[in-house]
This record gives structure tokens, sequence and C-alpha cells, in this order.
């Protein structure tokens, strides 16, 4: 049983969603830790989406001043509380959620990335800097070495990657365009494009280019020392792949219905991920 009430766990990682499986494969004894990040993630992301603008900056303008309280050695969330109580390394680890936070604010401010190198920097704050935190979480007390930090922000860079393709056209319906400008250029694609009940074969084309990018970041990295630490980002990468796969199986139709990976295929990939971890 979770130290975080059902609410906030259901709305995190509900039974048979992909961040399940990433806790499913995590150490028993740092579960909830796991567990807690992705909640403060989920919360973040969900202030950002808040349908009044004031009412999204004052949530994460609350979460800025949460996290230097984590840092601090006062917080006053459930899963923050929970982080301070039973984390056994240093708390300013936790300044990085600041990064997370960051992104939210490019999220709520509904910027657009020039390039692929902008839209990796986003990612690598959104997706990159949590999967960071997890992977401390399960090294601490000791501290993460370089390889790890950086192999555990690349798959959280190709699991949001994933994301911005699997979700195209809710983002833009919520005034979000992850697209670069320059794809969409060399495309000739305009936001109508995102937005419509088809998806246009030049708009395929563009997906195929951030799937591809995406794939190359969910490659397992080399063996390390603290491969051992990576083992649900792993996990959750792994489905990410396969959810990729089948989205391109799909021939990109990420406009009629939100494509997901079937129940039978999450645990197996779970479990052949977590095998080679």
């Amino acid at each position: 049983m979770s130290a975080l009430d059902n609410e906030l766990t259901n709305r995190t990682a509900p039974p048979g969603s992909m961040r399940y499986f990433s806790l499913l494969y995590s150490p028993e004894e740092r579960r909830d830790l796991v567990l807690a990040l992705y909640v403060i993630d989920t919360e973040i992301r969900e202030s950002a989406k808040s349908a009044s603008h004031d009412v999204a900056h004052t949530r994460l303008t609350w979460w800025r001043a949460e996290t230097d309280r984590l840092v601090n050695g006062n917080p006053q969330h459930p899963a923050t509380r929970l982080l301070h109580e039973r984390s056994s390394g240093d708390l300013s680890v936790f300044s990085k959620l600041h990064e997370v936070l960051a992104a939210a604010d490019m999220d709520l401010a509904r910027m657009t990335f020039t390039n692929e190198r902008e839209l990796r920097a986003y990612c690598s704050r959104s997706g990159g800097a949590i999967q960071e935190l997890v992977a401390s979480q399960l090294a601490a007390p000791a501290p993460l070495d370089e390889a790890a930090r950086a192999a555990a922000n690349r798959l959280g860079v190709g699991i949001r990657l994933a994301e911005v393709v699997r979700d195209l056209r809710q983002d833009a319906y919520d005034g979000n365009v992850y697209l670069p400008l320059d794809l969409l250029d060399k495309h000739d694609l305009k936001t109508d494009h995102l937005r419509a009940r088809e998806v246009d074969p030049k708009l395929k084309e563009a997906l195929r280019t951030i799937r591809s990018t995406a794939m190359s970041e969910l490659d397992l990295p080399p063996r390390g020392p603290q491969s051992e630490y990576l083992r649900p980002i792993y996990v959750l990468a792994a489905l990410h792949r396969k959810l990729l796969d089948r989205i391109a199986a799909r021939n990109y139709d990420v406009a009629t219905e939100r494509i997901e990976l079937g129940p039978l295929q999450k645990p197996w990939a779970a479990w052949r991920a977590a095998r080679k971890a």
C-alpha cells in the first residue's frame, strides 16, 4: 500500500498504465519515492493545463515555492513530504524540479520551437529532469554518476518526444505546437493541419522525423556501474518505443483516436525490458 492516497496514485499511475509498470519494476523499498516524483510531475503538468491562465500561473508559482520548501526541509504537499521523510540523499538534488517547472512555464506560454535542438532542450526539462530524479533516488545515498544521469535524461527526452507524437492533435487544440517550426515549414504545414480530423500525408512525414529522433533517444545506453538504478526508466522507455511502433503501424493516424498499447502488450514489453536491465 502506497503512503500516498489513492486519488493521487490513480491520477498519476493508474493500474495498467505505462507508469504503473515503471513502478512495478522499481525496488519495493524505493517505490513510493518514484511514485512521489511521478505525482509531482503530474501535478506540475496539470497545473500548466488549467483552463484559467491565472489559476495555472498561481499553481505553478506555488510549486516553485514548494520545491524550495522541499530543498530547505519544510514541504507541505503529501508527495514532497514523503520525499523529505524517506529520501536518504542530499535534498538539494530536488532543485532539479525547477527544470520541470521551467518546461511547464513554456507550456503555459504556448511557446514554439524553431528547430529540433530547441525542442530537445524543452524535452530535457519536461521529460528528462524527472527521470534524472528517479535515478538519483534509486542510487541514493550514493551520488548519481554522470553516465547514469545523462542516460536517464536522454531516455526521458525520448519518452517526452513519444508523447508529442501521440498527443499531437489534442496538444494543438490546447494551443501547444511542439513540432519545430522549421520542420513545419519544410513540409508546408500550418497549425490547422495539426488540428484536422485526418492526418495529412505531409504531416505524417513530419511525424516520421520526430519518431525517428525519439527512437534514437530511447535506445538503451551501454551498461555501466549504476545501470541497475535505471531499471524503471528502461521499462518506461521500452513501453514508449512500443507505442511509437504501434503509431507507425497505424500510419500515424493520431487524429481519430489516442493510440495506446493493448493490455497484453504492456506487461510483456515491460517484463522483457526489466529482464534486459
